[in-house]
């Protein structure tokens, strides 16, 4: 494996570990909001949640895509 692709795979990984943070933390907001919030402003917070979530996601796969950085 060349230096360059080690140091892409070291990134991806960083990125993928940060994401994964990201996500458990959007799973802990959305658990705490559902308990805590009232119905107005539970939507409101999980509609932010979800779009961080699926950002996270998207992220992720954009990164590991094979064709994405040459």
């Amino acid at each position: 494996m060349a230096r360059r692709e080690k140091i892409q795979s070291a990134v991806r990984i960083a990125i993928t570990a940060f994401v994964t943070l990201l996500l458990i933390i959007v799973t802990l907001g959305w658990i705490w909001t559902t308990s805590h919030q009232p119905p107005a402003l539970r939507t409101a917070s999980h509609v932010v949640l979800t779009i961080a979530a699926l950002a996270g996601i998207f992220a992720v796969a954009k990164i590991w895509r094979r064709d994405t950085v040459r």
